[in-house]
């Protein structure tokens, strides 16, 4: 059972098809309310005896609801509250109605909430009981910092959001419940440029990806095989390769590695007896291009073997037009997922069109998994879920949660999965 409730931004009618469309979707899982006892009497008439007990039946009346009063009381007492803090941006709605804009930059909001909403759903309907509190951020650091000292926080057990870099930094300076998890539910930023010892980033960094992405290079690595770090010194290659190769002889001594940062220099160190693991940091399609085909040529003229390897978001680039591509078990790392054809996700989708008229995005995924994984702790341990955050892990429609901890920047999410790019598709490892 989830009962929500909407405090802090009344929505006004006036705002027809965003506000609308989020009014409908607070009011339609609110507790359903039982009615009120009636007396078994015939007429139901006050000061009429209707049973050997001796009371009439306003006297019974009286006790069903007292009995009822106290039973929603005991109810509300066994909730769990969870703040969802998310940048709905209704007060920048000007007219009578909301433009393409109005609703492109309440989007995201939206869709977190309706995947968050059908995640706790399904878990009430196992028993767990929530109060979800839906506030508007608004994108705006003044109004984050009232919130945190606000009554609709202050008695929260866990807090969802805000979403931005800032606005996370601006609720987490007020916030003085430091024994509250915080959770960062999309930002991809650094947990350690926070430094906010009780926030959960659930966004693995770009480091996460380098780090996991070196260890699992260092357990394919073999006798008379190279590692080749190609770094052209890009913002992307940067971020993805700087630290690699420590990284990587952190797992495995014995690795042959070096960092090139031409295709020249990558040329002069390839080896013929065994396999050539290229990491590639950066997301430039020419340079991604260019390399592609030099190996297309060094495979074919010269016999060299070669894995490749590359940044998180080649995920998003079409390989189709690399004939040879297949050759080179391209791996890539992800933190997003979804398996349309799993039984799981098809389930989801279904719910989530029948109860919303539309198709579930990114963000709908990762707020059904987010609700999936923190209520369920919740359920499990009460107020003592934090504590077992680092134990339990998750695997979902949309992410994997498998976290570290950090006292000077709270809990850190590892779960990264690979994929392999085969038949003009990336598919899980």
């Amino acid at each position: 059972m989830i009962s929500v409730q909407n405090h802090q931004r009344r929505l006004s009618g006036n705002k027809i098809a965003l506000a609308v469309a989020l009014a409908l979707s607070l009011a339609s899982c609110t507790t359903k309310k039982t009615g009120v006892l009636r007396s078994p009497s015939s007429k139901g008439e006050q000061g009429t005896v209707s049973n050997n007990s001796g009371k009439t039946a306003a006297e019974q009346a009286e006790e069903a609801k007292k009995l009822e009063a106290a039973k929603a009381s005991e109810n509300l007492k066994n909730q769990k509250s969870i703040a969802l803090l998310l940048p709905f941006q209704l007060n920048r709605i000007a007219g009578m109605r909301p433009t393409a804009e109005d609703v492109k930059r309440s989007a995201l909001a939206l869709d977190f909430y309706q995947g968050f909403q059908l995640g706790l759903e399904e878990l009430g309907e196992k028993g767990s009981k929530f109060s979800l509190k839906v506030i508007d951020s608004e994108d705006d650091n003044f109004r984050n910092t009232s919130l945190a000292a606000s009554a609709s926080i202050k008695n929260a057990n866990l807090i969802v959001g805000p979403v931005y870099p800032k606005e996370i930094k601006a609720f987490a300076q007020a916030f003085k419940e430091k024994n509250i998890l915080q959770i960062s539910p999309l930002a991809a930023t650094l947990a350690s440029e926070f430094a906010i010892p009780n926030l959960v980033s659930l966004t693995p960094s770009i480091r996460a990806h380098s780090e996991i992405m070196a260890k699992h290079v260092a357990k394919q690595y073999a006798y008379g095989d190279v590692v080749l770090v190609y770094n052209i010194q890009d913002g992307d290659s940067k971020q993805f390769l700087d630290n690699f190769a420590s990284e990587a002889l952190g797992y495995n001594k014995s690795l042959q590695i070096k960092v090139v940062t031409s295709i020249a220099e990558l040329n002069e160190n390839l080896v013929v007896a065994g396999t050539n693991h290229i990491v590639c940091g950066t997301t430039n399609r020419n340079q991604i291009r260019a390399l592609l085909a030099n190996m297309d040529v060094q495979s074919s003229e010269s016999g060299y073997a070669f894995k490749l390897y590359g940044h998180p978001n080649w995920a998003k680039l079409s390989f189709e037009d690399y004939t040879n591509i297949d050759r080179y078990e391209l791996t890539v790392t992800t933190s997003t997922l979804v398996d349309e054809n799993a039984e799981r996700t098809r389930r989801f989708n279904q719910k989530y069109k029948n109860k919303f008229q539309v198709i579930p995005s990114d963000f709908s995924y990762k707020g059904y998994d987010a609700a999936i994984y923190f209520g369920g702790l919740i359920a499990k341990y009460g107020d003592d879920y934090a504590q077992h955050l680092v134990k339990e892990t998750y695997s979902g429609i949309n992410s994997d949660f498998s976290f570290d901890y950090f006292p000077e920047w709270g809990y850190v999410n590892r779960g990264v999965r690979f994929m392999v790019y085969r038949n003009n598709s990336f598919d899980r490892k």
